[in-house]
């Protein structure tokens, strides 16, 4: 399951579609573990997870800093 390499949208939502589809064993251990911690459904634990993999592999921040 490669990433496709760009910083575009496009590219970013064609990766977080394709983490989303079916999550590694230990990326499902993980998104089990984010869940429990975070007291979030395992769903929304997995988008969450899929998007900062998306992001990081695009060089992108997850989130923008206020000043």
């Amino acid at each position: 399951m490669p990433l496709n390499r760009g910083k575009s949208q496009k590219t970013v939502s064609t990766n977080i579609k394709e983490l989303m589809k079916k999550p590694s064993k230990a990326r499902a251990k993980g998104v089990r573990t984010l869940a429990k911690r975070m007291g979030i459904t395992p769903k929304e634990a997995q988008r969450r997870q899929a998007v900062a993999i998306a992001l990081r592999a695009a060089g992108k921040p997850l989130r923008k800093k206020n000043k």
